[in-house]
């Protein structure tokens, strides 16, 4: 007998949604004892501001103003210094 042409095969797999990767795992842990809690808190809070202390030293060297300057509430703070030193000097 002569064959005829083969139907193509349907899959009956059912495909699953890609997992997403999983992330990767902290590189540190926190500490637990509560004087060591105590003293990576103010290692994070100081080395905040150390960063920002050698960005601004380095800024003033290139000369970048907009980084001298400061932030936009340090502006926003003088200004309004400025206008109460001018409001009671005018009261007297």
């Amino acid at each position: 007998m002569v064959q005829g042409t083969l139907k193509p095969n349907k899959s009956k797999k059912i495909s699953k949604p890609a997992q997403q990767a999983k992330k990767a795992a902290k590189k540190t842990f926190a500490p637990r004892k509560s004087s060591i809690v105590t003293s990576s808190n103010l290692k994070k809070k100081h080395s905040a501001g150390i960063a920002s202390g050698t960005e601004r030293l380095l800024s003033s060297r290139v000369g970048h103003l907009e980084l001298l300057k400061g932030s936009r509430r340090e502006i926003e703070k003088v200004e309004r210094e400025k206008k109460r030193k001018e409001k009671s000097g005018q009261k007297k």
